[in-house]
């Protein structure tokens, strides 16, 4: 059966042409109505809402860290969505230079221009321990663009010393109060292609690598598996409480295209909506249930193009993890290759040429929400109040997927949900807010199929697929939000508001005290 990476290594990043005729067929979606009620109480709150989708966010290997785009667009990304850590693969690739002359002889200068930049800008580093270094490998398995070795290493004792040596330099370098402050996950995705061996040899990779670091420190934070598909979270950690070995957290992968045999052993068991946060809450299960039940749990990638996909997701997922890292934050991402064409279907909530996409202001949505949950009828809102006292609603439309079946089966289209030009109605939402009384105006930002995207800009170009750099900073304007539009709250308790929100858009409401 296909999985996400194999079915992408086998077909490509999806072009120009084909994403912009999926996103026009979304634009002619039945303009007729869905209407839908909901009710806040602005005086009831429902529980927290720590932003755990804030902690981290993924990237492409870690040297497109010295790139200028990546840079700007990090600062822009860490400003708009509060961002906190950035994960990467393929830290002790060759071309990071770090073990390059082999064991003994390391060289940190491009690690320590990266890091040096996210500490700067005030964004930390979270470790993944990978790939590994040529001269340490035992076969030439290699993954990508950029051949990432996924071997063994033919000696641990080379990569315990080399990963010894990397944590002893970060704490000298940054501190050891930094330092205490970063995740080290051991590799990534052992489980499918991203490692040529087998179970037992990861187990022993993670021994290697906890060992190491806490050698450096015992209060440094190392976990793992790291695993596609939510797999191997019970088997690592028997193994930890067996061997006696520490691990501060788990992390594993889940994205709607996962095959849902592997993860729920059946297929079509829920919708492709539902398949991350009902994952999500099998992998908090199995370590409830664990020798070490208070684990936390990081999903460390899960992702979606889609904005509304992106609100409903973090909603449904409250509770159920202590960070859910979107992946990625950037479209400088080269698995399959250089990027091809300006909008492409690859990972990023910005894309080239730091163009805004949807997922961006859809974070910064979920950023400018407050950290207390208020109390609301079941709908597609998550309602809170801000520290300054204000209230930050979020609603949205999310159509259902209609070929989730397909795609709930391991044969993914794009790792957007909405992406592959699923039609829907437009939707009416009414909203009753009790304890509004004296609220006048509500102020509206959206992100939709029309706003805060530079698609319809570049179609009305001709869809150039090398825009001229005139054209290109057009497009980087087009997809800014405008600013938002006031709105008069109407009298009465409760106070009624109503909006309209076209197929797979998102909305946030503002009301001051």
């Amino acid at each position: 059966m296909i999985n996400r990476r194999d079915f992408l290594a086998g077909t490509g990043m999806v072009m120009a042409g084909a994403m912009a005729n999926r996103i026009q067929a979304m634009q002619s979606a039945s303009p007729q109505s869905d209407s839908v009620t909901v009710s806040v109480d602005l005086g009831k709150t429902a529980g927290s809402l720590p932003h755990f989708w804030e902690k981290c966010a993924g990237s492409d290997r870690t040297a497109v860290g010295l790139r200028d785009q990546w840079r700007k667009d990090l600062i822009r990304a860490h400003r708009d969505t509060g961002i906190q850590s950035v994960r990467c693969h393929g830290l002790f690739d060759d071309e990071m230079g770090i073990a390059q002359q082999g064991s003994g002889n390391y060289n940190f200068i491009y690690v320590d221009q990266i890091y040096d930049f996210l500490i700067e800008h005030g964004v930390r580093p979270f470790v993944e321990l990978s790939f590994m270094p040529e001269a340490f490998a035992s076969s030439a398995n290699r993954i990508f663009f950029y051949k990432g070795n996924v071997s063994p290493p033919r000696r641990w004792q080379e990569w315990h010393d080399m990963v010894q040596a990397f944590t002893r330099h970060c704490v000298q370098r940054y501190g050891l109060r930094e330092v205490a402050g970063w995740r080290f996950e051991v590799w990534n995705e052992p489980n499918i292609g991203f490692w040529a061996g087998t179970q037992e040899e990861y187990f022993e990779l993670y021994r290697q690598s906890t060992l190491a670091v806490k050698s450096v420190d015992k209060s440094l934070q190392v976990g793992g598996p790291a695993t596609a598909q939510l797999a191997w979270i019970p088997d690592l950690i028997r193994y930890c409480a067996a061997q006696n070995l520490p691990i501060d957290f788990v992390s594993t992968h889940v994205y709607p295209s996962d095959p849902q045999a592997s993860i729920f052993g059946q297929d079509n068991m829920y919708s492709y909506e539902q398949v991350i946060p009902r994952g999500v809450e099998l992998v908090k299960h199995q370590v409830e249930t664990s020798a070490m039940p208070h684990l936390p749990v990081w999903i460390t990638e899960w992702s979606s193009a889609n904005p509304a996909f992106i609100a409903d997701t973090v909603k449904n997922c409250i509770g159920l993890a202590e960070t859910m890292s979107y992946w990625t934050f950037d479209n400088d991402f080269e698995e399959q290759g250089v990027p091809r064409g300006i909008f492409n279907s690859g990972f990023g909530m910005i894309g080239q040429w730091g163009i805004a996409r949807p997922a961006l202001h859809a974070f910064s949505f979920l950023h400018k929400m407050g950290e207390t949950r208020l109390s609301a009828s079941e709908g597609p809102v998550l309602a809170t109040r801000r520290s300054d006292g204000t209230t930050a609603v979020l609603v949205w439309n999310l159509i259902p997927e209609k070929h989730s079946g397909r795609f709930a089966n391991g044969n993914p289209f794009a790792a957007g949900a909405g992406a592959s030009g699923a039609h829907g109605a437009d939707l009416k939402l009414n909203l009753k807010f009790a304890g509004a009384a004296g609220q006048k105006q509500i102020m509206v930002s959206q992100v939709n199929d029309k706003v805060g995207t530079a698609v319809p800009k570049w179609n009305s170009m001709g869809n150039p697929e090398y825009p001229l750099p005139n054209q290109i900073a057009e497009l980087r304007a087009a997809a800014e939000l405008p600013a938002p539009e006031m709105r008069q709250l109407a009298s009465g308790e409760p106070t009624e508001f109503s909006i309209t929100l076209p197929p797979n858009g998102i909305a946030l409401l503002e009301l001051a005290r």
